[in-house]
């Protein structure tokens, strides 16, 4: 099953992984995000502790589409101190909307640290994607793509509810739809049940004969006794405009003293307690950062290398965490041929 061009749904190999679930709005913590909590420290200064330096400043490149690092500033100067309740390293749209639903429904404070700036790495190359097509009820992620939808849903809901433009222009958001393409009668054996499966789990599924097919989108050619799966209720959000929407919600928090973001500032190591072992915080080329209540390691397929880097070789937490572009090499097709699933 090899993606084709489409006018009106989006079409995908069955193959490949669509709902951006840890690249979209989840809860807290999402599964490319790890936490480490301290042990509470009565004498933690307020937030920000520091002088007025210690707020940091922002720096980033904001092209018409798409932002690129800058190399990290050193200095020799002495690294600017401050305390905050959870510390986030990663601000793609993941550690971004962490930021996002603490400030919203917590009297925390947050900082974000990132090597670069949004939308650099994973978040900026995303397909933006709010599919179930390739979602399996039951499944480790059933759950995770499900909560996904829904946040993003609601978001979108109170965007429409607040702006002239909704949505469609805060987020990129639209119903654009997907569709699974069978070539032969065994594919579309299998979209039949998959179908199935997911209408019964309450997702609005239909499979599509070749006619039908034709009628919806008359570019795509297959043979009589193939056809599709098509999911309509499925969307698309421009990551972009998206990650700009939840920068500035976070930045609205700056002034009451609960917000900071440091970019183009990489991570270079854990803070410990002396005492306890246990993290307190995070070392950044410019910054200390400590987190009150926690550290979280938001920073997707970097996750798992940022952690070795921290904890050391010796280490034997292990997070499964790989680049998707790696994870596909292995992926086939039903009858065994190796797939792109771009």
């Amino acid at each position: 099953m090899l993606p084709l061009p489409s006018s009106r749904a989006h079409i995908h190999s069955s193959s490949s992984s669509a709902v951006p679930s840890p690249d979209r709005l989840p809860s807290p913590l999402p599964m490319d995000a790890f936490a480490f909590s301290p042990a509470p420290s009565p004498n933690a200064a307020p937030f920000p502790s520091a002088s007025p330096s210690s707020r940091g400043h922002r720096f980033s490149i904001r092209g018409p589409r798409r932002r690129r690092p800058l190399p990290a500033l050193r200095s020799s100067a002495a690294p600017s101190a401050s305390h905050h309740d959870v510390v986030v390293v990663g601000a793609g749209i993941v550690g971004l909307s962490i930021a996002r639903h603490l400030l919203l429904h917590t009297p925390l404070s947050v900082a974000v640290a990132d090597a670069a700036v949004p939308c650099s790495g994973a978040t900026g190359a995303g397909q933006g994607y709010v599919w179930m097509s390739h979602r399996t009820p039951g499944s480790d992620t059933w759950d995770l793509a499900v909560r996904s939808k829904q946040l993003w849903e609601d978001l979108a809901a109170e965007m429409d509810g607040l702006r002239a433009g909704g949505a469609r222009e805060s987020l990129g958001w639209m119903k654009t739809g997907s569709l699974l393409v069978g070539r032969t009668s065994k594919e579309l054996a299998t979209l039949e049940e998959k179908t199935k499966v997911l209408s019964q789990a309450g997702i609005n599924a239909e499979c599509l004969s070749a006619s039908s097919l034709h009628a919806l989108e008359p570019a795509l050619c297959v043979r009589n006794d193939g056809g599709a799966m098509f999911l309509p209720e499925d969307r698309q959000i421009d990551v972009f405009q998206a990650v700009s929407l939840i920068e500035k919600i976070n930045r609205s928090y700056s002034p009451k003293g609960r917000y900071m973001e440091l970019y183009n500032d990489p991570a270079m190591s854990l803070i410990r307690s002396e005492v306890t072992g246990r993290v307190e915080g995070v070392q950044t080329s410019k910054n200390i950062l400590y987190g009150r209540k926690a550290t979280v390691v938001a920073s997707g397929a970097w996750t798992r290398s940022l952690l070795h880097s921290f904890l050391g070789p010796n280490s034997t937490l292990d997070i499964p965490v790989k680049p998707r572009k790696e994870a596909a090499g292995s992926l086939k097709d039903f009858q065994g041929r190796l797939i792109n699933p771009y």
